[in-house]
């Protein structure tokens, strides 16, 4: 009987034990628990003396940037950044934020910032993202949040405390002389002649800044831009200080020559002119030295090896309206209202309709109001010399399909003389299946892609 006792004794006392536990989590309410863990974030956020450094990569196989937060008490987030767009609006820039806790804890920058700019990028399909999800602290403080609204796997961003040290990553002076380099021609990609100081090498390449990607698309000899080997290597990259630092090496053997390179530090900028137009266009170069240590100029160039190769790829390409530009701005909404109806732009190069007969034209697809379809082409007769190319039109217009069009069909010549003005039509290479046609002396470039992949 005194053991029953005993056993009962026990079982109350931890009942009871339990009950005092229950009135210990549940004596603060749902409300107070979540502004507790609103003011703990905070004051993690707002800690550090020199803010937190963050390596931003918006879209897996783009480029990364160093981002520089430093959080305040009343609110206020001063963000830093190397990206070089909008004249250097990003370089530094001062926000609202605030944290919420809905179904976890969230971190909102309420204001538009840098963030804001990258996720409208690709009709707000590049990524980005100014809304972020609070994870947890990992054992060295660094606070891990990811990306609130990626559609498939939301992206890990780790906040790391900065050092004083940490702002000399941020690459403002190099990004600001890229953005100057690649604005020397409205293209629609830059085009751009790395050229080695003591090899018989260059190397030919497109950047695009605001992805941080870069791509190798072939290389020549300086002596004889005859002697041409395709590369098409394509990767993100990292700006840094005063260097590029590619995510994916280039490593190999190119023309003869074993070439390596993992970055590329940039040093002064200087001035040189094309002279193609009426008047020179003035252009842009940098000075600087391979991981290698081997001295190169990096240029803008009209000149592309591997624009030619368009010729041998398809007879057949197709320009979305909404890839025609002049001076770097779409004219979609021009050529609808000069050419009604039209759909897109072909290109036949050495078209085969049959019986020995080539097509070399370029013009508009038209689809008419009862629904058929209009074929408007000039034909040509091609000279290719590198990657530069006359078309040497024939008088008038041919008409192909239904020749009964809606359209004022005299209006394709507005863009094809856009695009031919002066025999200065350059093609370059923008990656294996497509390429741009660009007039230097207006600025209207045309986008082709390859019908036939």
């Amino acid at each position: 009987m005194k053991q029953i006792v005993y056993i009962l004794a026990v079982m109350l006392l931890a009942l009871v034990s339990c009950k005092d536990d229950d009135i210990n989590v549940f004596e603060k309410t749902a409300d107070e628990r979540a502004a507790q863990a609103i003011a703990d974030l905070k004051q993690d956020l707002v800690a550090p003396a020199n803010g937190w450094i963050v390596t931003y990569r918006p879209q897996e196989g783009a480029g990364t940037y160093y981002v520089l937060m430093d959080f305040q008490e009343n609110n206020k987030v001063i963000i830093k950044t190397d990206l070089g767009a909008e004249n250097g609006e990003y370089f530094e820039d001062t926000v609202s934020y605030r944290i919420d806790n809905s179904l976890g804890l969230e971190l909102i920058l309420e204001n538009y910032s840098f963030f804001s700019f990258l996720f409208e990028q690709d009709q707000a399909t590049f990524g980005a993202e100014y809304e972020f999800n609070y994870v947890n602290k990992t054992p060295d403080n660094a606070l891990v949040f990811q990306s609130k609204t990626d559609l498939s796997t939301p992206d890990i961003i780790l906040f790391e405390e900065a050092s004083a040290t940490d702002a000399n990553l941020l690459g403002v002076n190099l990004a600001r002389n890229l953005n100057t380099l690649s604005g020397d021609l409205d293209k629609f990609t830059s085009s751009l002649k790395l050229t080695y100081s003591n090899r018989d090498l260059a190397l030919y390449l497109s950047l695009d800044e605001l992805r941080r990607m870069v791509t190798i698309t072939s290389a020549s000899q300086n002596s004889n831009t005859n002697n041409v080997q395709n590369i098409g290597h394509t990767t993100g990259y990292l700006i840094e200080g005063d260097s590029i630092i590619l995510d994916e090496p280039f490593q190999g053997t190119v023309l003869g020559n074993n070439v390596n390179i993992r970055s590329i530090k940039l040093n002064d900028i200087g001035e040189s002119s094309i002279n193609v137009c009426a008047s020179p266009i003035t252009i842009h170069t940098f000075s600087g030295v391979t991981s290698t240590a081997e001295p190169i100029v990096l240029e803008t160039s009209l000149i592309d090896v591997s624009g030619k190769s368009f010729a041998e790829l398809s007879d057949f390409y197709f320009s979305p309206l909404f890839y025609i530009f002049n001076n770097g701005e779409s004219v979609t909404e021009q050529i609808q209202t000069d050419i009604a109806g039209a759909l897109e732009m072909h290109l036949y190069y050495a078209y085969d309709l049959g019986g020995g007969n080539l097509l070399y034209g370029i013009g508009f697809v038209i689809r008419n109001v009862d629904g058929t379809i209009t074929f408007a082409l000039r034909e040509f007769t091609p000279i290719l010399s590198d990657n530069k190319i006359t078309f040497n039109f024939e008088p008038e217009i041919s008409i192909f399909g239904n020749k009964q069009t809606d359209a004022n069909i005299q209006n394709v010549n507005i863009y094809l003389d856009a695009l031919t003005q002066g025999d200065n039509t350059y093609v370059f290479q923008l990656n294996n299946n497509v390429y741009e046609f660009f007039n230097p002396c207006t600025g209207w470039s045309f986008v082709f892609v390859n019908a036939s992949q």
